[in-house]
């Protein structure tokens, strides 16, 4: 058995987005507030909608899927971090709590705002250590902004966290990179349900491997109109340009008391990726539900494999499940590694979190700190967690060789002996 399909293979472009781009590209009308507005009372949250420009539209769309009355698209998810901090007044050195284990764009939007990372251990569920959450707090009383990472869609147990957030004084962001359509209470089926609702701001993305798929780009969504307002001009919106977006604070006078104070750091989405990207926002949901029976069956298969261990959910999360993450038990580096390789022959590409030069070792991260950060939880956890991802192109039949691939490995590396422990297929 082999398997022939692209692991890399993003969300696909619906047509109608396919076709909003090509007639753009027609016109020309690429930057977000180049279009015609001569018709448009900017001033009036009920001006036509269909006048208004791509990237507006695309914002609108996502607040009312998320349930945010304020979304700012930027060109990255990285961006979105950045300016969040920056809107919430962050100076020069000032420290942010974040994940040990997450991409390295979390830790950069830190040092690109001139701030110091601060680092919090993960557990076997891949999501931050609460206990060592406590522990630093309590040993860096003056950090007070937290950017919490929701790693390859992995919830922490959001309602601690937001309550320790609260009694200390610290200032929250969400990284739903990995969030967008996720619930931390699958029980609420209101859109406050999702995850990006126990902060102040939420950050998303729109690159490749994500739920929505134009390659690069970014949203900040939040509640607070002073804070969206901060975040509409920091992304690049200047004199009276805040005027064209529609998902905003309808009081003009909240721009006009702090915008000759905001930086324009120029880092605004373009119409031709919000052209492609407002088709997909109607896809979410069969999307998620896509992902959910391909990822559920996968883990039924291999947990049938006596040394698989795969991190359930926290008890109130839910679980897409675009990728899927699992530790070999009583498996070495050396044997987890072949594992890797073997399953590679055969066409199913895992990579291993803690390998080389992957950017999700937070030991990589050289440009945050001056000296390692002793993260040795976080080290032993992702020294040997394997990575699978399972792209909307995969069908139920490719779940089927890929678990059955994947087992036949496992098998014939205990029949040779190679496992340290012993354990078996069941």
């Amino acid at each position: 058995m082999k398997f022939t399909k692209s692991f890399d293979a993003p969300n696909p472009i619906p047509n109608e987005g396919i076709e909003n781009a090509v007639s753009l590209m027609k016109n020309g009308m690429l930057y977000r507030y180049g279009h015609i507005d001569s018709d448009i009372n900017f001033d009036s949250p009920d001006s036509p909608h269909a006048e208004h420009s791509e990237v507006s539209k695309l914002e609108l769309a996502l607040g009312q899927y998320t349930g945010h009355k304020y979304v700012v698209a930027v060109n990255s998810c990285g961006s979105a971090m950045f300016i969040a901090l920056k809107a919430m007044g962050i100076q020069s050195n000032e420290k942010v709590f974040t994940n040990a284990f997450t991409f390295t764009a979390v830790p950069s939007s830190i040092v690109h705002a001139n701030a110091v990372p601060i680092y919090v251990e993960c557990n076997d569920q891949y999501v931050i250590d609460l206990k060592h959450f406590e522990k630093q707090i309590t040993e860096n009383p003056d950090v007070k902004y937290f950017i919490l990472s929701h790693m390859r869609g992995h919830v922490a147990e959001l309602d601690k966290i937001q309550q320790l957030c609260n009694e200390h004084d610290i200032r929250l962001i969400e990284d739903c990179a990995h969030g967008l359509g996720k619930r931390w209470n699958p029980n609420n089926l209101d859109n406050s349900g999702f995850v990006g609702h126990h902060c102040e701001i939420a950050c998303y993305s729109a690159q490749s491997h994500k739920m929505l798929n134009s390659g690069e780009g970014g949203f900040i969504a939040t509640n607070d109109e002073k804070l969206a307002a901060y975040c509409i001009l920091a992304a690049g919106s200047y004199e009276n340009l805040y005027k064209k977006h529609i998902a905003r604070p309808m009081d003009d006078e909240i721009f006009e008391n702090i915008k000759l104070e905001v930086p324009n750091f120029s880092l605004r989405m373009n119409n031709l990726t919000a052209a492609i990207l407002r088709p997909q926002i109607a896809l979410i949901d069969k999307r998620i539900a896509s992902y959910k029976n391909k990822h559920n069956r996968i883990v039924e298969i291999l947990s049938e494999i006596e040394c698989f261990n795969i991190p359930q959910p926290v008890d109130a999360s839910d679980h897409v499940g675009d990728s899927l993450q699992f530790n070999l038990v009583d498996f070495d580096r050396e044997h987890v590694e072949e594992f890797v390789s073997r399953c590679a022959e055969k066409g199913v590409k895992i990579q291993i979190f803690g390998l080389d030069d992957n950017a999700r070792d937070f030991r990589n991260w050289k440009y945050s700190f001056d000296a390692m950060p002793a993260m040795n939880k976080t080290a032993d956890i992702i020294s040997c967690a394997c990575d699978l991802r399972l792209p909307i192109t995969f069908t139920m039949e490719d779940i089927e060789l890929l678990g059955g691939i994947i087992s036949e490995v496992i098998e014939d590396m205990i029949n040779l002996g190679v496992k340290i422990s012993g354990a078996s297929a069941k």
